[in-house]
């Protein structure tokens, strides 16, 4: 089963450098999760308190014992939402982010969540689904990285990687999208991109 989270820093009085250390801890579990292939999807959302993921789980219990009990960081964070989804499609994406990461100084690009929905009185999901995967596939640019579904929901969610703000307008006037409600447009940063900061301590050359 693939979920998709949001999970927020809840700071209680800590202090940025207190967030680091504890980020930094994280994110090496993270890495290794990655790695390991649970996790197809983690982001840091630009200038946001929080990280968003789609995540591998076998049970819903396997997803509630690594939230409460094996994140470093467990204590403090907050599940903002945890949806379950269905994949239309997802490339390779860590190969593709880690050759984007060497190309960004020259090429640089915009990485974006979109959040889309439509209303169940006057369009089907069922439908509708089918038909935007196979528009969302045949795209070459903007690179689509994944779309996922959310079960039970009249929604989607939309991996992207654009080089300027045109190439999301041109997802949002899709004939798929006719009539669909865009909820969010949510710049992102790769996540292990992001985690070299931490490590860091954000102390930039």
């Amino acid at each position: 089963m693939l979920y998709f989270s949001r999970m927020r820093w809840k700071l209680d009085g800590m202090d940025f450098n207190q967030l680091w250390k504890l980020e930094g801890q994280e994110a090496k579990a993270a890495v290794e999760s990655i790695k390991a292939g649970f996790i197809p999807h983690l982001y840091k959302p630009c200038a946001e308190q929080y990280v968003i993921s789609v995540g591998n789980t076998r049970t819903v219990e396997d997803f509630d014992r690594y939230a409460e009990g094996v994140l470093p960081m467990r204590e403090h964070l907050v599940f903002e939402q945890v949806w379950p989804l269905e994949e239309g499609f997802c490339i390779d994406v860590y190969p593709y982010l880690e050759k984007r990461r060497a190309e960004m100084a020259d090429t640089p690009r915009l990485l974006h969540l979109l959040q889309v929905a439509w209303d169940p009185r006057s369009h089907r999901m069922d439908e509708v689904w089918p038909r935007l995967v196979g528009e969302l596939g045949t795209l070459q640019e903007p690179r689509i990285l994944a779309v996922y579904r959310v079960a039970g929901q009249q929604r989607a969610l939309i991996f992207v990687d654009v080089v300027d703000a045109a190439g999301l307008n041109r997802i949002a006037a899709l004939p798929s999208l006719a009539g669909a409600e865009v909820e969010l447009v949510e710049a992102l940063r790769d996540y292990l991109g992001f985690a070299e900061d931490v490590w860091r301590s954000y102390k930039l050359d």
